[in-house]
This record gives structure tokens, sequence and C-alpha cells, in this order.
């Protein structure tokens, strides 16, 4: 593989942008919070819901709901919102979105590493979603890969002002150097934009990710606990996900 070229950041860096530039509203800077519309996980949070200009962690393995979560937040956004999904482990399947409520038509996916045309998933040919997909085909500020373009790529989303939520599906195997400095931006980006980060992570991570607060969720008998380990006392509550 060719070494990353400065034209190649350069490319990816605009696309960006001239993806958010298509959307962007510049509204003022958003604050309170942003419920999930699932009473159970809301009964855990602080305030009711997921505090805006700042990142959290929903943590869960397989079929634990924290993608259902995830997405029954976006669901619950405003009508003039958009929200975007950094897709790092190319699984987000925007039928599945739409099904849980989520308008495709407010919806971004990052896919860095990916072309147009790239299958992100094995699941079952469907049509073209209404949904945009911006690609990037170079590698972040950190160095070489498709984690470090996902950083990137959040650091740009959260901080814009243009999104109300930010999903950052990014696997961190290790913290490579820069991690600190980079989790540091993260955190400064959410806290600019007014947005919400929502950071979906497998259990027992090693790579600490920059929340604000930590969503600890698991299954139970088709019903999802629920429990705060950080922002507060540790509350746990139980409910179902449909």
């Amino acid at each position: 593989m060719r070494p990353p070229q400065p034209d190649d950041r350069h490319h990816a860096l605009t696309e960006l942008r001239e993806a958010i530039r298509r959307i962007e509203r510049r509204p003022a800077r958003r604050s309170g919070t942003v419920p999930s519309g699932l009473a159970e996980v809301d009964a855990a949070l602080p305030g009711g819901g997921f505090p805006r200009g700042a990142i959290c962690e929903l943590v869960g393995g397989v079929a634990s709901g924290k993608t259902a979560v995830a997405l029954s937040v976006l669901a619950s956004l405003g009508e003039r919102d958009v929200f975007a999904w950094i897709d790092g482990r190319g699984e987000m399947y925007p039928p599945a979105a739409a099904a849980r409520g989520v308008d495709l038509g407010r919806l971004l996916i990052v896919r860095p590493g990916m072309k147009p045309g790239d299958v992100p998933s094995p699941r079952p040919s469907t049509p073209r979603s209404p949904s945009e997909t911006a690609t990037l085909r170079a590698v972040g500020p950190l160095g070489d890969g498709a984690v470090h373009a996902c950083l990137w790529a959040a650091e740009a989303l959260l901080g814009s002002s243009a999104f109300a939520a930010v999903v950052m599906d990014v696997p961190l195997l290790r913290a490579g150097r820069g991690w600190d400095a980079m989790s540091r931006r993260l955190q400064a980006a959410a806290e600019r934009g007014g947005a919400l980060g929502l950071w979906l992570t497998p259990p027992r991570a090693s790579v600490r990710v920059p929340a604000t607060l930590r969503l600890d969720l698991r299954s139970e008998g088709g019903r999802v606990v629920a429990r705060r380990t950080m922002g507060g006392m540790a509350v746990e509550r139980r409910g179902h996900v449909a």
C-alpha cells in the first residue's frame, strides 16, 4: 500500500467539509439533555437524558441493546435536527435504523476507508438508502489506518455545530501515540459544537474513551438493563427495548 500523500488528506477533508456545508445551519449552541425515548434508560441518566456538548459511552456486548439505544436517541431528536453515524465497523444497516424511527434523510453515515460500492456488512442486498454516506479514503492526523480517520471525522463533526448528535462506532483495540491529545480534542469539539456524542464500546475495552458519562447495557430475558457507572452515583434500571 502506498504511503498516504498530502493530497489524499486534503481531498478527504474537502469532501467532509462539503458534506457538512450542505446541511449546516449554525444554530445557537445547544444545551440541556437528550432523552433516549426509553423510560428505563432515561431513568438511569442524570436529568433524564444524555447531556449535550459531551461524549457519553454506551458499553455492551452483542445484543446488549447499545445500538438500539443509540438509534432511539436519534429517533427522538427534533424534526429539524440532523445527526451522524461514524461507522468504523461497517455494520450500520440503514433499513434497520429506519425501522426504529430514524429519518434517513437527516442521517449522515461516515465510513472511513470504504470506497463507493463497497458492501459495509454481510447483509442481504437492498436498494441504496436515501441517507448520505461520506467516504474518507485517507488517513487521520495520528497516522495510518481507518481508526485514525474515524477519530478525525468525529472531531470535525462534533465541533461543526451542524449536528445534534454524533454516534461513534469505532473499535479501539489499543491506545496509540497521541491518543491522550486526541481525547482532549474530541471532548473540546463536543463542547464547542454542543453536540451529543455517543460512543459504542464493547465490554472490557482496554482503551478509555473521553466520556463524561458511561452507561453499561445488557439484555436479560428480552429486557434491557441500563446501569450508569460514570457521571454520578451508580444507578440501574430495567426495561424493554422494542
